[in-house]
Parts: structure tokens; sequence; C-alpha cells
């Protein structure tokens, strides 16, 4: 029988470098790095998002209100997800569900009100996630992925296959590119990356090489509509990226980062979603490592204090 670790990064089910149902990267094991119990060759329970590590240390109220809004308005737009989440309450009235402990002892209500944790999948597929779409919550999300679709492209074969507007804004961001003397490497597009320091894995965009000092360079291409109010996250994104010793190459690990790339900047390439003019951006790599280094620090507290040896601590004489 297949245990859980294997159902959620078995070979067959999640390649590597890729996430899976935990919201985690599927990353093959470093020399001597223990695996999991069945003797699989993956790293036990994947590894951490940068993303979503960079993220901790920020203030996300703002985003939740803003997501709330959103859903509040498309339970209105679409009187059937109205209704849909009516007959889930009241079902689970009738059966005395616990609303305060939805995720240890009523999951299956949980993820149809809100989706399963870490995975994006599931919460689309939810009451909220459709409530939200049809409030036209992820309408900037879907353009700014429609844009790292061409980038990518782009990159690989030379072709432009985005819309007339997604076309033109991308060239104009290879022209300021080209203006300011850099150039995309070949083969550095798109490749995961391992940081053991902070303990994650991700996905970046590029590394640019600049004509003039032959320095490189991490890159990452962002399509945020509205400017950022923080650039702590993106900043602690690409020094994740920057400080990376790993890469995969396939199913196997190769030097990353860390040694060839500058690790004092970043470029961050901004291409609104929304068509306006894109810009470049330096990235701050020295505080973005800080960052990253307490935001580890933030979520490795987070996790002890929802930990079985914090709440076993017994109560001894004073």
């Amino acid at each position: 029988m297949r245990s859980a670790e294997d159902a959620l990064f078995g070979p067959a089910v999640v390649p590597f470098g890729n996430i899976g149902g935990n919201g985690r990267y599927r990353m093959p094991l470093l020399p001597g790095e223990p695996g999991v119990a069945t003797g699989g060759d993956w790293v036990p329970h994947g590894v951490m998002r940068a993303t979503r590590l960079a993220s901790a240390i920020e203030d996300t109220k703002s985003l939740n209100e803003w997501e709330q809004r959103h859903m509040m308005r498309g339970l209105v737009l679409d009187v059937s997800l109205y209704e849909e989440l009516g007959i889930l309450v009241r079902d689970g009235m009738r059966a005395g569900v616990d609303w305060d402990d939805l995720p240890e002892k009523h999951p299956d209500i949980r993820d149809a009100m809100t989706g399963k944790p870490n995975d994006s999948k599931s919460a689309d597929a939810s009451i909220a996630g459709r409530a939200k779409h049809m409030a036209g919550g992820n309408v900037a999300r879907q353009k700014g992925t429609n844009r790292h679709a061409v980038w990518d492209a782009r990159a690989e074969h030379g072709q432009w296959i985005g819309s007339d507007e997604i076309n033109a804004q991308l060239t104009a961001v290879e022209e300021l590119l080209d203006k300011a003397g850099f150039e995309r490497v070949p083969g550095l597009h798109e490749r995961v990356i391992r940081n053991t320091v902070v303990d994650c894995a991700g996905r970046f965009d590029d590394v640019l090489i600049s004509r003039r000092t032959g320095k490189l360079f991490i890159a990452d291409l962002k399509t945020k509509r509205k400017p950022f109010k923080s650039w702590l996250t993106v900043d602690a994104q690409l020094a994740i990226y920057a400080r990376a010793e790993w890469m995969l190459d396939g199913d196997r690990y190769v030097p990353g980062p860390l040694s060839n790339v500058d690790q004092e900047r970043g470029i961050v390439l901004v291409c609104p979603s929304d068509g306006s003019d894109p810009y470049l951006r330096p990235a701050d790599l020295v505080t973005g490592w800080r960052t990253a280094l307490l935001a580890r620090e933030v979520v490795d507290l987070r996790a002890y204090a929802r930990s079985v040896a914090r709440d076993s601590m017994t109560v001894g004489e004073w």
C-alpha cells in the first residue's frame, strides 16, 4: 500500500522540480540527505516554495480584505454560488458540524468552501474561488500567467506567441534590456533552484548578462498591475534565487546561481498585466537576503508554536 507521502510525491505523480499536492516542490535528495521510510529518492514532505517563504514577512491584511470583497461580490453576482453555500452550511448545521475546527474534523467541507491549503487548483474550484472569479478577482492573475508563458516561449524558440498587446509589451521589455546593455543567457530561464540555507526551492525567470562587464544577474518578470507598496518580498525572492547552491538539470543537481551571479543586485522586469508601460528596477539582494533569513525564522517559529513539543510543555516550579 502506498503511504500518504508516496501519494503526494511519488514518481508516478509529480516529476522532480514540480509542485506536489501540498503546495511544495518535489525535489531529489542531495548526497547524504535522508529520504522517506519507503525508500523513495525525493525530499520527505517536499521543499517549501521560495515565493511562500519570502511573503511570510509581509503584512497580508490588505490582500485578505481584497479577497473577501471579491468573494462577497461574486456570491451576489452568481446566485447559484450563494445557493450552493447555503445548502452546504445548512446541511452542516443539521449534522452538527464543528465550524471552529473544519480543517481537522471536516476537511471535505473546508475544501468545498475555500479549498485545500496551498493548493491553488483546489482553491479556484472552491465556492470562494469561483465567487472571486465571478467578480473578476482572477483576471489579473491570468493575464500575468499569460505574459510569463509568452516570455518563456520567446526564450525557448525565439517566437512571439501572445496577443498583439502582450507581444508589444514584452517587445518593449526586450528593448529596455537592450538599451541597458543586458541579454538573456540561453538555457538559463525557468530553472528550478534549491537553497538549503533557507530550506526552500523556486523557479527563476532569467539570468541576464551585462554586455559591458560580463557580469551575470538574476532576473524575474513581475506582472503586478498596481505598483508594489513594498519590495521586501520581491527582493527576498530574488536573493533566495541568487544564493541558491543548487539547480536542477533534469533529475539531478548542478551548481546553482550562488557562485555565478551578482550577489548585491538583481533585475526586476516589471510588465504590468493591465498593459501599461514596462520598466526595469534593481533588486536589493543584500537587504533581500536579510529578509529571507528573517522570514525563515518566522516560519520556523510559527511551526514550533503549532508543534507537539510546544503543546506538551509542562509547568514546572516557579
